[in-house]
């Protein structure tokens, strides 16, 4: 199945398939739209209700014109479709926006699995708020095929041997050109948790915090820095997986995530 939802003023795209118990997948990891989890929807369908959807500001949902929230964007999603309680799945800013969630929604949250994760203030932050500002004007001078090799080149993104995650993340880049061509306003307008880490500690859930041992130190440091911050939080990190794990090791990642989810 799929839809639009028409929620908060703008609109959301979103699918889902399978029955069971829901498990949302977040949107996230750069400017990577629901496409990347094609592996995952399919493979936890067979055991789950999986709702993936486009964040506000990529794919087929609607640009942001103003102020915004991605986890009150989700509320709204989950509400339109009478999900009360579901698993929450995000990887590296969609980890961001699922913490963001778990903090303001904490009884909406059965088991929160965190891919890569950063937190929404160091996405909101100034060095990060100018690096976004150099990408766009990168695509405006040299095009976005050169953002996507820099983007390809870079080591922890994805392995130079993996073609068919590297296909995909090239197919979804171009589909979202205009997001680079616009200044990147689905981060630039996003109106986050004030100070999230500092409220890790207030999650309740149990939690998975998953990456891999190829991703870059900087995340390293981070990932890690959540997980201990988190009281019930369990921590795997697969052999070979760089930032996009759930397209570097795809099968790996969902057997960790199945094993977590399962009782």
């Amino acid at each position: 199945m799929r839809g639009t939802a028409h929620v908060n003023g703008t609109s959301l795209y979103y699918e889902t398939k399978g029955r069971g118990f829901p498990i949302v997948l977040i949107s996230g990891g750069g400017i990577l739209d629901r496409r990347g989890w094609d592996q995952q929807f399919e493979t936890l369908s067979k055991h789950y209700r999986v709702i993936r959807y486009d964040v506000r500001g990529i794919g087929k949902s609607a640009r942001p014109e103003g102020p915004f929230s991605h986890s009150e964007d989700l509320y709204a999603l989950l509400t339109l479709l009478k999900v009360k309680r579901a698993h929450v799945l995000g990887l590296s800013v969609g980890g961001a926006i699922a913490i963001d969630f778990s903090i303001e929604h904490p009884e909406v949250v059965d088991r929160l699995i965190l891919a890569a994760p950063g937190l929404s203030s160091d996405a909101k932050s100034d060095a990060n708020m100018q690096g976004l500002t150099a990408l766009a004007g990168l695509v405006k001078t040299n095009g976005i095929e050169h953002v996507i090799q820099l983007t390809l080149d870079t080591p922890f993104v994805l392995s130079k041997h993996n073609t068919a995650g590297r296909e995909k993340v090239k197919q979804i880049y171009l589909d979202n050109k205009d997001i680079f061509e616009s200044g990147l306003p689905l981060y630039v307008l996003w109106q986050p948790v004030n100070q999230p880490e500092n409220e890790l500690a207030t999650i309740r859930a149990k939690v998975l915090v998953i990456r891999g041992d190829n991703d870059s130190p900087a995340y390293v440091v981070m990932t890690d820095k959540i997980h201990k911050a988190i009281p019930q939080a369990t921590k795997v990190v697969i052999p070979g997986g760089t930032h996009f794990l759930h397209l570097e090791k795809p099968t790996e990642f969902d057997k960790a995530v199945l094993s977590f989810l399962r009782p």
